[in-house]
């Protein structure tokens, strides 16, 4: 009888080879995938940034959203992206959270524009406070938080060099930041010497007026009446002797 004889048995190093295969698999699957991902996020930079010149608010809320998947390189693009989009729908507040998120991740590289972007939505916010006249809306705070901002900033977003703490302004930054600063303090002030005029009217209460001036009128008023009564009271008497009339054709007016 013919047997079919099995398959060889595997040899511990055949074992071996296959582990070391299987093993180097994953790392291979992670560099491409990391790969991929670093394609992905330039291009969606890059498709953020064109969005936001356009004003296309759908469009950057959508690459922010791409730009936050798995983006262990560069945290700091997908919430700055999200900001950008909210700034195109008018939320200010929203915004700052968002780039206040991307500040905490971003690089010396990077770190002055978002600067530049927080700061200007925090001056909008400040601005829109302002203009409600509302107490409760503190834009003397929102003025100080954005000087706040410009102040904490390295020294190097002010140079178009890279500065030892690795932050440049290249692209203006510097410039954008000493502009929004004066702007900032000049609405500061203006608010202040506001506030400070309008202090003794505040509480609602109005100035009585004294009323020892109006009396002292009343008398005054009161005195000259009698010594009009007396002079007319005087020149009937004369009037009367002078020309010796008969006074009971006289009739007495009240005066």
């Amino acid at each position: 009888m013919n047997l079919v004889p099995g398959p060889p048995p595997v040899t511990g190093f055949r074992r071996r080879r296959r582990r070391l295969l299987l093993g180097s698999a994953a790392p291979l699957l992670v560099a491409v995938a990391l790969a991929v991902k670093l394609l992905s996020v330039g291009y969606l930079g890059g498709e953020a940034a064109g969005s936001f010149a356009r004003g296309d608010q759908a469009a950057l809320a959508s690459a922010a959203s791409g730009l936050g998947i798995a983006n262990i390189v560069e945290p700091h693009k997908a919430p700055f992206a999200a900001a950008d989009a909210l700034v195109l729908g008018g939320d200010f507040a929203g915004a700052r959270a968002l780039f206040e998120a991307s500040l905490a991740d971003a690089p010396p590289g990077d770190e002055c524009k978002v600067r530049v972007n927080l700061t200007l939505s925090i001056e909008r916010l400040a601005d829109k406070a302002a203009e409600s006249g509302d107490p409760g809306a503190d834009a003397a705070k929102l003025y100080d938080d954005g000087l706040a901002v410009i102040k904490a900033a390295p020294s190097g977003c002010f140079s178009r060099e890279a500065g030892p703490d690795g932050a440049n302004g290249a692209d203006g930054e510097g410039d954008r930041l000493r502009e929004a600063a004066e702007r900032l303090q000049g609405k500061a002030d203006k608010l202040g010497k506001a506030a400070a005029g309008a202090e003794p009217a505040t509480g609602g209460t109005q100035s009585k007026p004294d009323p020892e001036p109006q009396q002292s009128q009343l008398d005054k008023l009161e005195e000259s009446a009698k010594s009009a009564q007396r002079e007319r009271n005087g020149g009937m008497q004369r009037d009367e002797y002078l020309g010796n009339t008969d006074t009971a054709s006289r009739t007495d007016k009240p005066w």
